[in-house]
């Protein structure tokens, strides 16, 4: 009979292999979020030399944060590999969508509000810092920051920056994107929590911060 250190020894590789296949998931999601990233930023790139719209140079800007903080994150202590989890995780990527609407000039007023709603989704970025991801996954606890006041800080952001984007943009194209990206994020987050909740730490922290995106009312 095999004693504790032989059973141990005889699954460990399959214990790697199964580590091992998660992890390709977590780069699997890097690189396509990066190929996406590199897309989008050519073509708001393109449409800020020919059309020296501020609110697409932003975008840029943006998005090549989010790009570093994606790529640059902790592994999480605990790996996702729910196939509707990922699912949602790559629809989060539908913004990239968003098209610059032609002969259109940037508004002052909603410049103002992207340009708030971009800090707002940096600060809470800064905040998570290495625990930024895209599936829900178990990277420690972050209570700092932006995370004092709400637990999606990021998606708050989001919400803002795209929103005034579409208004300065307003087509067919941009709000069925603008909309189905509001689905996808408040889904997310459910689905993100039922994940973190797992953690004592986060279920506590859950209860003393009441509010997901906005306070005093979601």
């Amino acid at each position: 009979m095999e004693d504790a250190a032989q059973i141990a020894f005889r699954r460990r590789p399959i214990s790697n292999l199964v580590i091992a296949h998660r992890r390709s998931l977590v780069y699997l999601g890097n690189v396509v979020f990066a190929l996406y990233a590199g897309g989008f930023a050519y073509i708001m790139l393109a449409d800020f030399l020919v059309n020296h719209r501020a609110s697409s140079l932003l975008l840029i800007v943006f998005d090549g944060l989010v790009a570093f903080f994606a790529a640059t994150r902790d592994m999480p202590k605990e790996i996702n590999v729910s196939i509707r989890d990922w699912i949602f995780g790559f629809l989060s990527f539908v913004p990239l969508l968003l098209r610059p609407a032609p002969e259109v000039h940037d508004n002052l007023l909603l410049l103002a509000v992207q340009i708030f709603g971009q800090t707002v989704a940096v600060a809470g970025a800064l905040s998570l810092n290495s625990s930024f991801g895209i599936v829900a996954a178990n990277r420690g606890v972050k209570t700092g920051g932006l995370y004092r006041f709400v637990r999606h800080p990021i998606y708050f952001g989001f919400f803002v920056l795209l929103g005034s984007y579409l208004v300065q943009n307003l087509t067919v194209r941009n709000a069925v994107v603008f909309g189905t990206y509001i689905g996808v994020q408040l889904t997310r987050m459910i689905l993100e929590e039922r994940v973190l909740c797992r953690d004592p730490e986060y279920a506590s922290y859950a209860r003393r911060t009441r509010w997901r995106v906005l306070p005093f009312i979601y």
